[in-house]
């Protein structure tokens, strides 16, 4: 037994790591990040940082500004975090490249199969929605590990969690959760409301029925199912519309959930799903046993509910 395990474990053991750096160049580098003279470590409260020696100081301040606001909002949405992803800034193009692969978006989040996570923020991602979008992925790897996030929770959820702490899409709800309450610091939007706000951006984003594709605006889409956004290429391997679209749909279904099943459904999915559960049934059940209620039009004062083509899609169905 001895022998197989010197023989074949342990070098199986190193040459993963070893060989999932030469397949990921961008994650060798983001390991590598401490020894780099191109970076210069800060110290915050939160975590390792890394900002390129050739940010401006302005940039500098207003990215360790906006942090400080990211991780507010990670706080009063996951309670304590458990995050610990090293951020890294780069505010040229070509060093985020580097460290992001393709350099597509404003921040992209890298995590490795043995618990590493690394944040990467590019030139167009100095804000406190891209850094809290980032950090809220990093807070739900932090908690249900890389390799499970990837495997078995779906791109929209994923993604439209995160949109509830990036307000680029929806203007912000203190908490983001809460159904019919506002909150210290809230700008008086409910859940309810912001469900409404992202079925209104789906709307704009959706194309009309009937309309030829030849004849549809260039930001319209058909509309996608959920299930056609479970992985991270349905998500992301369209156009930018297709993008686009896809980030409405997520936040659009994810905002509904909120609002129905309310705060503490984030923490007990996680904590479920920590403990083997499966997603969809513990995502479905969280919202019948909700005592919440649907979001109601504020002109009509009428339950609403979503477009069926993001309703939740049956565990058997995914």
């Amino acid at each position: 037994m001895r022998w197989l395990l010197f023989r074949f474990v342990l070098p199986l053991l190193i040459a993963l790591p070893i060989g999932y750096s030469l397949l990921y160049p961008e994650v060798l580098r983001c390991e590598w990040v401490s020894h780099s003279d191109e970076f210069v470590p800060v110290k915050t409260p939160g975590g390792a940082v890394y900002i390129n020696r050739v940010t401006l100081r302005e940039q500098g301040n207003l990215f360790l500004t906006n942090l400080q606001q990211a991780r507010s909002r990670i706080r009063r949405f996951w309670g304590q975090p458990q995050g610990e992803a090293i951020l890294i800034y780069c505010p040229l193009q070509e060093q985020y490249e580097n460290y992001c692969a393709g350099g597509e978006g404003a921040g992209c989040s890298l995590g490795t199969p043995w618990g590493q996570s690394f944040l990467i923020i590019g030139p167009e991602g100095n804000s406190a929605d891209v850094i809290a979008h980032e950090l809220c992925h990093d807070e739900l790897y932090a908690r249900l590990g890389w390799l499970r996030v990837k495997r078995d929770v779906p791109q929209w959820f994923n993604e439209g969690l995160a949109m509830m702490l990036d307000y680029r899409f929806s203007a912000p709800v203190a908490d983001a959760t809460v159904a019919n309450t506002t909150m210290a610091g809230d700008s008086g939007e409910t859940a309810a409301k912001r469900y409404q706000n992202y079925r209104e951006e789906w709307l704009y984003r959706t194309e009309t029925p009937g309309v030829r594709p030849s004849d549809r605006p260039h930001h319209q889409r058909p509309a996608l199912n959920l299930s056609n956004i479970e992985t991270t290429h349905d998500f992301f391997g369209g156009d930018y519309a297709h993008v686009m679209l896809a980030y409405t749909t997520a936040g659009l279904e994810v905002s509904r959930w909120l609002a129905r099943a309310g705060q503490p459904a984030v923490l007990k999915l996680t904590s479920a799903m920590a403990g083997g559960a499966n997603f969809m049934t513990t995502y479905q059940r969280l919202e019948r046993d909700a005592t919440h209620h649907r979001p109601t039009d504020q002109n009509t004062g009428k339950s609403v509910s979503p477009p069926a083509s993001v309703r939740a899609t049956p565990a058997g169905k995914r």
